[in-house]
């Protein structure tokens, strides 16, 4: 298994310009820009949809996201980097692929029912953030990122989408420890009336991912953790977590696109060698 991955910085965020060949004009693409995932880039009655992105100058890229998207299971979605404006060259280019990942989920279909490589079952993927990840092989300079979404069986009759990210990553030397932790939060208020009966306040639920970082050597640990996880992103921005770049049936599950919910020590383990917690709360 390749070791996790870790936002570091999202050159879209600083890029010259992002573009849609088709928005709404109260949900521009900028709003992919915002790490509030309610605030939408929304297409114009199009299913067909090609986004463009300039970074103003050549950028590192070993990863791209698009987060919390409306794509149905028939659409597709192409990445590219580039150099050139009209991508005449590229850097990257993954091909035409599948939006949603592929995944093998055992026991979310009846009984009796079996298929293998199928997508992940509708009512379950409803308590998910639905998002199309890709993991590059190895990391490129580019300067331009160009997505195009092809959906004509979208039931919505639009493309929607909460958030872009993409950019260099942290992968740590050493994976993360045995004993990590998945669950999904759920806040919603109970009570019970003086008759014994139960009342539910039902809010949206979210997921939440807690690693254990061990065996990194000082200057790793204080380079990439402390330095550009702590004092960079701290709880106040957001990162995106990739618990298993090589394995792509658990991206909609385990992937988390969020912010840490605390700072944590970093914690000299033995000799020159540290470790540290982190907690990952989902946005969205």
């Amino acid at each position: 298994m390749s070791n996790m991955i870790i936002s570091s910085s999202n050159v879209v965020d600083s890029a010259t310009s992002i573009t849609a060949d088709s928005e709404v004009a109260s949900l521009p693409v900028e709003n992919l820009q915002d790490r509030q995932l309610v605030k939408v880039y929304r297409s114009d009655g199009d299913t067909t949809v090609q986004l463009d992105v300039d970074f103003g100058q050549g950028r590192i890229v070993d990863f791209v996201a698009l987060i919390r998207h409306n794509i149905s299971q028939t659409g597709t979605i192409r990445w590219r980097l580039s150099n050139v404006a009209n991508f005449a060259t590229t850097a990257y280019d993954s091909g035409v692929v599948d939006a949603w990942p592929v995944v093998e989920e055992f026991g979310t279909l009846p009984w009796g029912v079996f298929s293998w490589g199928g997508f992940l079952n509708p009512e379950v993927a409803a308590n998910y953030t639905i998002s199309s990840f890709d993991v590059l092989d190895s990391p490129v300079q580019a300067r331009y990122l160009r997505i195009d979404i092809v959906d004509g069986d979208n039931a919505d009759g639009y493309i929607q989408a909460g958030r872009l990210i993409c950019g260099p990553s942290y992968r740590p030397s050493t994976n993360y420890g045995f004993g990590s932790q998945f669950e999904f939060v759920d806040d919603s208020r109970v009570v019970k009336s003086r008759g014994g009966q139960t009342f539910v306040d039902e809010v949206e639920r979210f997921r939440r991912a807690r690693f254990e970082l061990i065996n990194l050597p000082e200057a790793e640990i204080f380079g990439n953790v402390f330095n550009n996880i702590d004092r960079q992103r701290g709880i106040a921005n957001d990162i995106l977590v990739i618990p298993q770049p090589d394995d792509p049936s658990t991206w909609v599950t385990q992937n988390i696109y969020g912010r840490l919910v605390s700072t944590q020590p970093i914690v000299n383990r033995t000799l020159d060698y540290y470790g540290r917690v982190l907690e990952i709360e989902e946005l969205i």
